[in-house]
């Protein structure tokens, strides 16, 4: 009996080393804070009636990069194919509390299988259009800049998508293609509700170029909103250049999102030089944006940020410069923030 035992402890301790050897999993994550002053500037309600101005200082989080921390993981199935499996979670680092209305995992979960054909995986992922937005750009989505404020934040299925199924190729010479269907999850129609989305990357060296396209149904089977993105980044070495230009078919009556980016990062040592400028219109409404600062590097993983941005209306807009966070913002009224924070990745 004692002999069987051991046989049997032995076997489970052979195997445990072999799903060591086949299998891992990362714990990861980064914490982002930031202080600032936010000034929401004098305007007018649709009726006529006059706004007052507004101030506001803050500790938020989040500034170049949403805080978070995950885990992620693969195993290897034999003959080329891995499990793979994200889990992350959104984090207020300004208060403790958890991200994106408190759930748990609610910047990504998803598991599923990569192999030489690519990736097929289900859960709450990235739009396809996220990925463009984040990548043609020189500030990456963050709190202050042109895609995050026109294009990610306001735009339906810009960003996370749940209850999705999404394939993305492997690189074919530096390109990939991606396709995502998100079920409604609603009776009475397959198109109640449902996202269709896809996208083509191509990088290779210095060079990124992006575009996408993404249709999201309302809980009717109505459209809620179709928008595409066409963009670019190129790193010369001495500066990076990068640029997108957006459209969005909203509802009737409400008219066409048109609009654009461009922006430059000048890296010197351990500092780095952005400013970045963009346009977005809904038809007479127009707001004008533009964000500039400074990172500097402590180290590999750290670094601290500065900066000033500015979100302009004219007299038919109350476009709101969301991620500013303040008072929002009305008709003919500007927003803007000054802001200094660390970044500390893990």
């Amino acid at each position: 009996m004692k002999l069987k035992l051991i046989a049997l402890a032995v076997s489970a301790a052979a195997a445990g080393a072999v799903s060591a050897q086949t299998a891992n999993v990362t714990l990861y994550g980064l914490v982002d804070t930031y202080v600032a002053n936010v000034r929401t500037s004098a305007g007018r309600t649709a009726a006529g009636a006059a706004t007052a101005s507004a101030s506001v200082s803050v500790v938020d989080p989040g500034g170049l990069s949403g805080s978070r921390w995950g885990l992620r993981g693969s195993e290897s199935l034999g003959g080329g194919l891995n499990a793979v499996f994200t889990l992350e979670g959104g984090i207020n680092s300004d208060a403790g509390s958890a991200a994106q209305s408190g759930l748990l995992f609610g910047r990504q979960a998803f598991v599923g299988v990569s192999g030489g054909f690519g990736a097929v995986t289900l859960g709450r992922q990235y739009s396809p259009s996220f990925y463009v937005f984040c990548a043609a750009t020189v500030e990456s989505c963050s709190t202050f800049s042109v895609e995050a404020n026109h294009y990610v934040l306001p735009l339906t299925g810009a960003s996370r998508v749940n209850n999705s199924v999404n394939f993305k190729s492997a690189s074919m010479g530096g390109l990939t293609v991606a396709a995502m269907y998100g079920f409604g999850e609603i009776a009475g129609g397959a198109s109640r509700g449902r996202l269709v989305g896809f996208n083509g990357e191509f990088s290779n060296g210095p060079i990124y170029l992006g575009a996408a396209l993404v249709d999201v149904k309302n809980a009717t089977g109505g459209l809620a909103g179709r928008h595409m993105v066409v963009g670019g980044r190129y790193n010369a070495g001495v500066a990076t250049v990068a640029g997108a230009y957006v459209e969005n078919k909203n509802p009737a009556p409400t008219p066409k999102f048109k609009g654009w980016h461009l922006g430059v990062n000048v890296p010197m040592g351990n500092v780095g030089l952005v400013a970045q400028y963009g346009q977005g219109k809904v038809g007479a409404a127009k707001q004008n944006l533009f964000d500039v600062g400074a990172d500097y590097n402590l180290s590999k993983r750290s670094n601290l940020y500065v900066r000033y941005a500015n979100a302009d209306n004219n007299a038919a807009s109350n476009i709101n410069a969301a991620g500013f966070g303040g008072v929002a913002q009305s008709f003919g009224a500007d927003k803007r923030i000054i802001a200094a924070g660390i970044r500390h990745r893990f």
